[in-house]
C-alpha cells in the first residue's frame, strides 16, 4: 500500500516563492471556500456545541469501538486525521469556538482521544503527520489559561495497549504520552521536541498535583537531556533544559503543597544537578572531559563561548535552593527513622514548607502558538497527503507526479 507521510515542519524547505504564494491555509482573508468559511463564521452557540459534542464523539469512536465487550458492536470510523484537520482550523480560525469550548464544554473530551490518538500513532511511519497536527492542537491550545486548569480533572481509566495505567489526571497523560513520544517516537518526531516541552511547560502552573509517574517521566527527560555527553554535542539540548527546568520551578513555586511527588523526583536527582552545576562553573573542564565522538569529530562541536551563552540562562535557582534546605531534612528524616520506603517519604514530604526559602516567584510565562509560512506550508502539504491516501484504492492521481510530498511504498 501508499503512504505518503507528510515531513515535519522543520524539515521543510521552501523550493520557489510561488509555492509559498499559493499557500493560502492560514490567511484570515476570504478563502473562496464556502465550507471553510462557513466553519469560520459560526458563533450562535447552539451551532458551537454541535460541532464540539460531533467532534468530541467521533475523535473517542475508536477507543470505544476497541474497548467494547460485544464485537462489532460499535462501527469504528476511520476519520481521525479529517477531524483533525477540522479542529485545527475551527480553533485557529473560528475564536467564538474557542472561547465557548473553554467556558462552557469539558476540553478533556477532545484532548484525551487525541492523546490517545498520538500514543498509539507512535510507532506508526504512516502516521507522523498526525501526530504533528495533533502537537499544533496541543500546543495551541496550552497557551489558554482555562484549558490548563481543565486539565486537572481526573483521568478516566481507558484500556489502550502500553500505556501504563495511573491514577491521576489528564494533565498527566499528557506528560506520559510524550515523554513516550520523545523517548520511543521516530528520528522525524524530533523537530517537535520543542513543541512537546513547551506544551509541558505552559501548563505546569496550573497543575494542582502530578502523579507519581507524570513527576517521574518528567524528571527522566531533564536526566536525558542533562546528560554531559548529549548536553555538550547537540546545540538543541540547553534548550529542552530551560523548558524542563520550567516545569520544576513552576511546580515549586506555585504549587508546592500539592506536589510531594515532583518535588521528591527533584530531591532524588541532586548528581544530575551537581554534574549540570559543574558544567555551568567551568564550561572548559566539561568540555575537555568529553569522550571522542564516534563520528569522528565530523558532528557538533561545543566551544566556551556557546556554552557561557546559555549558562547563565538556565533557571536553575529554585531547584538548587530546594535541594539546600529540603535535602538534609529528608535525609535526617530517612537516616533517623531507617525510612527506605517512598511512600513513607512522600507523606514527609507533605509536612515541608519552603516558605520565605525560595526567590521571588516569577511570572507566569506561557509561550503561544505563533503561525509561520512554513507551518502553513506543512499545512498544505498535510491535507493534500491525506487527500492521497484517500483516494488511492482507486488511485486518483499518479504518484510518480507529485512534487508536494514523497511518495514512499510499504510492503502490506
Amino acid at each position: 500500500r501508499w503512504q505518503a507521510p507528510p515531513p515535519p515542519p522543520a524539515a521543510g524547505t521552501v523550493s520557489t516563492q510561488q509555492v509559498l504564494d499559493t499557500v493560502k491555509t492560514e490567511h484570515k482573508e476570504s478563502s473562496g471556500n464556502a465550507f471553510r468559511e462557513a466553519l469560520r463564521a459560526a458563533s450562535a452557540e447552539a451551532d458551537v456545541a454541535f460541532m464540539f459534542r460531533g467532534m468530541s464523539r467521533l475523535l473517542n469512536n475508536p477507543s470505544q469501538a476497541s474497548a467494547t465487550y460485544f464485537v462489532g458492536s460499535i462501527k469504528e470510523v476511520g476519520c481521525t486525521q479529517e477531524l483533525l484537520i477540522v479542529l485545527w482550523k475551527l480553533i485557529d480560525d473560528n475564536k467564538d469556538f474557542l472561547s465557548y469550548i473553554l467556558r462552557a464544554c469539558d476540553v478533556n473530551e477532545i484532548v484525551v482521544p487525541i492523546l490517545i490518538a498520538m500514543f498509539e500513532a507512535r510507532k506508526d511511519p504512516s502516521k507522523i503527520g498526525l501526530i504533528h497536527i495533533s502537537t499544533f492542537v496541543m500546543l495551541l491550545l496550552s497557551g489558554e489559561r482555562n484549558f490548563c486548569v481543565n486539565l486537572n480533572a481526573a483521568f478516566i481509566r481507558r484500556h489502550v495497549k502500553d500505556l501504563p495505567q495511573f491514577t491521576g489526571n489528564n494533565a498527566d497523560l499528557v506528560y506520559i504520552v510524550y515523554h513516550r513520544l520523545i523517548t520511543e517516537g521516530p528520528p522525524q518526531l524530533e523537530s517537535l521536541y520543542d513543541c512537546f516541552l513547551t506544551t509541558m511547560s505552559n501548563i505546569s502552573p496550573y497543575i494542582k498535583t502530578f502523579s507519581l509517574p507524570a513527576a517521574s517521566r518528567a524528571a527522566s527527560l531533564f536526566e536525558l537531556f542533562a546528560n554531559k555527553g548529549r548536553l555538550l554535542r547537540n546545540d538543541n539540548m540547553p534548550r529542552y533544559l530551560v523548558f524542563l527546568l520550567e516545569i520544576f520551578n513552576n511546580a515549586i513555586q506555585y504549587q508546592y503543597e500539592g506536589n510531594p511527588h515532583l518535588t521528591y523526583q527533584v530531591l532524588r536527582r541532586k548528581k544530575v544537578f551537581a554534574e549540570l552545576t559543574e558544567i555551568v562553573e567551568d564550561p572548559a573542564g566539561a568540555i575537555a572531559s568529553l569522550p571522542a565522538p564516534a563520528d569522528g569529530g565530523k558532528g557538533f562541536k561545543p566551544t566556551v563561548e556557546w556554552v557561557k551563552g546559555w549558562a547563565d540562562q538556565l533557571p536553575m535557582q529554585p531547584c538548587l535552593r530546594l535541594l539546600q534546605h529540603l535535602l538534609p531534612q529528608l535525609e535526617e528524616f530517612c537516616t533517623e527513622g531507617h525510612v527506605n520506603d517512598e511512600g513513607v517519604v512522600v507523606d514527609f514530604l507533605k509536612t515541608t514548607t519552603m516558605v520565605g526559602l525560595l526567590p521571588v516567584p516569577h511570572p507566569i510565562l506561557i509561550r503561544k502558538y505563533q503561525q509561520n509560512e512554513y507551518t502553513s506550508l506543512w499545512f498544505t502539504t498535510y491535507v493534500w497527503g491525506v487527500v492521497y491516501l484517500r483516494t488511492s484504492q482507486p488511485p486518483l492521481f499518479d504518484g510518480n507526479h507529485i512534487k508536494l510530498f514523497t511518495i514512499s511504498y510499504v510492503d502490506a
